[in-house]
């Protein structure tokens, strides 16, 4: 806080006149001693103080894989499109328009001629062209790249196989994106990370330009295209960026500051936000949801995101190898009274892996809490009423929802009188220990940044990075690949569905609750728009007293 008190001091009073002089007068100098909060001060000087969910791990868009990174991302580079505040409307980017072939397969993307790095140089498709073959090769270790395997030669190079990467630059203004099959969605993967462009001289002056971990993206060596560009990355303190000058639309840009906050405690993020440190929190403690709804705050925004809670099991070992254990475990769960009651609001119940709308896709309803089907699928296995089951574990990230978590458990010992014990892992483990499967069954989740079905189904692909279960089914990859072929939208809608019914049949990824982002925003802020993506067009947005 800014100490803005200008007088200290006491005063006798001596009789009645001088008393009520007294009195304005420290009312005069109450008023005088208020001291300014940070997010009055940044008003003033239009900085930006918002919560950010936990450090994040990299600043190189090339090695971005969470939604606290991306949104970081959004500030400091611009890609071929942006997405608008809607998370739907696609907008230019540094591509100013692009061609598409009849057959959907060819992209033509033709960038503008003010496009600028922060140090003044032009962003070229030679840039663009760099970027995509380092995010696609294995060493830079990318974990969101597989959007971007529909274009041509991008999984073999990825297997480490010699292929023409089917990006190219025609001129320093023109780009052609060749795609193996139509994707409907493609003018959302060039939205950003990790296909942002990124100085090819700049990184390659900090060594091996395709090796993790170069100081290319750090202060003082980071060159960014967006309408900021990087000051200072405290670790653990906040990121800060500062209006780019160079950038082609900065005269749109009103914010001069953003100051991003990694606060994984949600109570101290929310106890910031009423002290007037932060303009903007990322999450809010799940059990003040009701509080702030109850007494209608304007500040309390609830968000539908395109983002899915889900169970995952450990198919290679037993007990899970058997699907009708899977089955047991999955028909047990009432998520529409578990959810609705131990969500807090949080979450929505889960009956498909892909939220209703993503896309236009919804699909189709079905039966999924069948508990004298769960009980007779375990007995069948081996396991009637529970007698025999071996001791499991239900690994869980740390900060996830305790409440849910346990309901879960609760659920599986009342319904099939089986018991699950929690083992709660800070993040860095959780995720290390479910890549490399050593666990039995898991409480994931997945934000899919793109408004199209494949981007969450593909988890559930046998070569899918994300695909930890260790469950492979051809049809769902025949299936999957139908969708990506077709251009007739009703055709899609078919492959998903089969593919929503494969996953539900198979029981190796279970959805249990969709993401509602509970998060608070200041009346200071405008321009703000609630959005599936949680997408920040930051050019739209302005702090006012």
């Amino acid at each position: 806080m800014v100490d803005k008190c200008t007088a200290t001091g006491s005063l006798w009073p001596v009789s009645p006149s001088f008393r009520f002089a007294v009195v304005a007068l420290g009312l005069v100098l109450f008023a005088g001693c208020h001291r300014e909060t940070r997010v009055e001060s940044g008003t003033r000087g239009q900085i930006l103080h918002i919560g950010n969910g936990p450090e994040p791990k990299e600043l190189d868009p090339g090695q971005m894989e969470a939604e606290i990174e991306y949104v970081i991302d959004t500030a400091l580079f611009e890609g071929l499109t942006n997405i608008a505040n809607d998370g739907e409307t696609i907008l230019p980017g540094v591509a100013e328009r692009w061609d598409i072939s009849p057959d959907g397969k060819t992209y033509t993307f033709h960038l503008r001629a003010d496009a600028r790095w922060s140090d003044g140089s032009p962003v070229t498709a030679d840039d663009f062209e760099f970027a995509f073959r380092r995010a696609f090769t294995p060493s830079l270790l990318s974990q969101t790249n597989v959007y971007g395997f529909a274009i041509v030669g991008a999984e073999e190079v990825m297997g480490g196989h010699k292929a023409t990467l089917g990006v190219h630059a025609l001129d320093p203004r023109t780009l052609r994106i060749e795609l193996k099959y139509p994707a409907p969605y493609f003018p959302y993967v060039v939205a950003g990370a990790p296909f942002d462009p990124v100085p090819r001289a700049v990184v390659e002056k900090f060594g091996d330009p395709y090796r993790t971990g170069s100081p290319w993206s750090r202060p003082g060596n980071m060159v960014s295209n967006g309408a900021f560009r990087l000051a200072a990355w405290r670790p653990n303190q906040e990121v800060v960026v500062t209006r780019n000058a160079y950038y082609w639309d900065n005269a749109r840009v009103r914010l001069n500051e953003i100051h991003f906050y990694p606060i994984d405690d949600v109570e101290s993020e929310e106890r910031s936000f009423r002290t007037g440190d932060l303009h903007v929190t990322y999450r809010l403690p799940a059990d003040k949801i009701a509080v702030y709804r109850d007494r209608r705050d304007p500040q309390l925004r609830v968000t539908p995101q395109l983002d899915t809670t889900f169970l995952v099991f450990n198919t290679t070992k037993r007990p899970f190898n058997d699907v009708r254990v899977r089955r047991a475990f999955a028909l047990a769960i009432d998520r529409d009274r578990i959810v609705t009651l131990a969500g807090h609001g949080e979450f929505s119940p889960a009956h498909a892996m892909t939220r209703p709308g993503t896309g236009g896709y919804n699909p189709a309803p079905v039966a999924d809490y069948l508990p004298d089907e769960a009980r007779r699928l375990l007995a069948q296995a081996g396991y009637p009423g529970g007698a025999g089951f071996p001791a499991v574990s239900l690994r869980v990230a740390q900060g996830s929802r305790k409440t849910l978590v346990e309901a879960l458990q609760e659920a599986w010992r009342v319904g099939l009188g089986v018991s699950v014990e929690i083992e709660v892992e800070e993040q860095k483990v959780f995720f290390s220990d479910i890549e490399a499967r050593n666990y039995d069954l898991a409480f994931d989740g997945y934000f899919y940044g793109i408004q199209a079905p494949e981007t969450i189904l593909m988890l559930a692909l046998p070569d899918s990075p994300e695909n930890s279960s260790g469950w492979v089914s051809p049809a769902f990859a025949d299936a999957f690949q139908e969708a990506n072929q077709a251009l007739d939208p009703a055709i899609r809608r078919r492959a998903y569905d089969r593919m929503e019914r494969i996953i539900q049949d198979a029981a190796a990824f279970v959805p249990i609750g969709y993401l509602n982002q509970a998060h608070l925003v200041s009346p200071m802020v405008k321009g703000w728009r609630e959005n599936a993506l949680y997408a920040i067009d930051w050019r739209e947005l302005w702090l006012e007293p």
